[in-house]
């Protein structure tokens, strides 16, 4: 009679011809069947190969993911190594950057009905990759009804600086004051990024979003919902209200700061 596998061997003998959003979404399962170390090892070697990450084409969101439901650390660093390579398009930015990570209530809706990520989580992904990648330049701030400082550690991990933000969202209230936060925050930096679902109170009047902002000083709003009413007026001063948030989005910052060069979309790759 033939012996049955165990859940391990039967993992152990899939897992080299697994895919990598495969292994990236099965990583508690390998823990809880209790792979071996020698196999563990295998998948960490494929979560930190950057070329396997490029080729696999998945978004920061999915490493985050994966690391919210592994039930063991030794991915962790694994993880923190390919969420790198994946926000490679994160820019190093010139100057002071204040970057603000909307955290009201609306924040908690996923991105999408498909999605396991939420508002929050995405916001808080890229608030946190830009502010690890230009650290000591960066004044990262979560905001609701009123601010609050997150402090950037250089060398510090993305991955736990997200957890950190999203763990205590509630603490700044419900609300979405983003001209009041940006009014309290602002110390004369040379660009303000904020990461929210748009849903802003005291928009276009003159105490609205970027109202305390020089004209001259870029205002960036990245509308993760693509909500339809933009809290700030945009086309002129230096204010830009742009829909939606991927691994590509920071790429527009250097290019509507430089005032020249083509978009991407209009490249020709042919």
């Amino acid at each position: 009679m033939a012996t049955r596998l165990t859940d391990a061997e039967q993992w152990e003998c899939l897992i080299p011809r697994m895919q990598f959003m495969s292994t990236l979404r099965n990583l508690r399962g390998f823990d809880e069947a209790g792979v071996s170390d020698t196999v563990a090892s295998a998948v960490i070697a494929k979560l930190t190969d950057p070329e396997e990450v490029t080729r696999s084409r998945q978004l920061p969101f999915r490493f985050y993911s994966a690391f919210k439901n592994v039930s063991s650390l030794r991915w962790s660093q694994a993880l923190e190594t390919a969420l790198g390579y994946a926000t490679s398009n994160i820019p190093v930015l010139p100057g002071r950057t204040l970057i603000l990570t909307d955290t009201s209530g609306s924040m908690t809706t996923p991105m999408s009905q498909k999605s396991t990520i939420s508002c929050l989580e995405a916001a808080a992904l890229f608030g946190a990759a830009l502010a690890t990648k230009n650290a000591g330049r960066v004044d990262l701030h979560q905001y609701a009804d009123f601010p609050a400082e997150i402090p950037v550690p250089k060398g510090g991990s993305i991955l736990r600086l997200v957890d950190a933000v999203v763990k205590q969202a509630n603490s700044c209230g419900y609300g979405t004051n983003i001209a009041g936060s940006v009014q309290t925050t602002y110390k004369n930096h040379d660009r303000v990024i904020i990461l929210s679902d748009g849903q802003g109170t005291s928009g276009k009047g003159s105490g609205g979003v970027g109202a305390s902002v020089p004209a001259n000083v870029p205002v960036y709003l990245f509308n993760i919902e693509g909500y339809s009413a933009s809290p700030m007026p945009t086309g002129s001063a230096a204010r830009f209200d742009l829909g939606g948030l991927s691994d590509q989005s920071f790429k527009i910052i250097p290019m509507l700061e430089a005032g020249n060069g083509a978009w991407p979309w209009e490249v020709d790759n042919g």
